[in-house]
């Protein structure tokens, strides 16, 4: 996979302590940045930047040209393009109280009590049919950029009572599933203790 240059990564840092993660559980243990691929970006803002600039200078060699519609495009264009800027860009933070993942504004936050499991996650663009936050065909929730190459994190969570499944982009997907599941507890069930030691007597 290709190092992408504006993407961000700050190296996992040793699992604290108790003592340590009380006093300091906010603090950022892990965080990474990934944008779409560099080409894309360039398109998508060479492209809004020359309708934008076109409609601010038309009344230069169109002298009866609509200042008002002229300006109304212009802010279509600037609102069009500041959506796509957010969707470009896909911010993973893990802290020692949970995980967020997703794009400025529109993110998702989940405490690894609430985290059922973690995994790497590979998909085809068919399974999502596109980028942005989109719906599965296994009605998982992908949050995912351009140029991930199909390798993203899946997560099984506890929300509001019910379980779900999210998925998101990752250039380093282990490092993140590895951290995860270091704060996961084991899921017990009544009586699995005793059915555990039967097991073991029989063999």
């Amino acid at each position: 996979m290709k190092k992408d240059p504006s993407s961000k990564i700050i190296d996992l840092k040793p699992r604290p302590r108790s003592s340590a993660r009380s006093k300091g559980s906010g603090k950022i243990e892990y965080q990474e940045t990934l944008s779409a691929p560099l080409w894309l970006r360039v398109v998508v803002y060479g492209f809004f930047g020359i309708m934008i600039g076109f409609y601010l200078l038309s009344p230069i060699w169109d002298v009866e040209s609509n200042d008002a519609l002229n300006l109304s495009l212009c802010l279509v264009f600037v609102f069009v393009l500041w959506v796509l800027h957010i969707f470009l860009s896909l911010r993973v933070t893990l802290t020692a109280k949970g995980l967020r993942f997703g794009y400025y504004l529109l993110s998702k936050q989940f405490k690894y009590a609430d985290i059922l499991n973690a995994e790497v996650f590979r998909y085809q663009l068919g399974d999502y049919l596109g980028w942005g936050i989109r719906k599965g065909t296994d009605g998982s929730i992908m949050y995912n950029v351009p140029g991930d190459q199909g390798i993203a994190v899946k997560i099984v969570v506890r929300e509001a009572d019910q379980r779900r499944v999210y998925a998101f982009s990752a250039r380093r997907p282990e490092v993140i599933c590895k951290k995860i599941q270091s704060y996961l507890r084991p899921v017990s069930f009544p009586g699995s203790k005793d059915r555990l030691k039967k097991e073991k007597a029989i063999f």
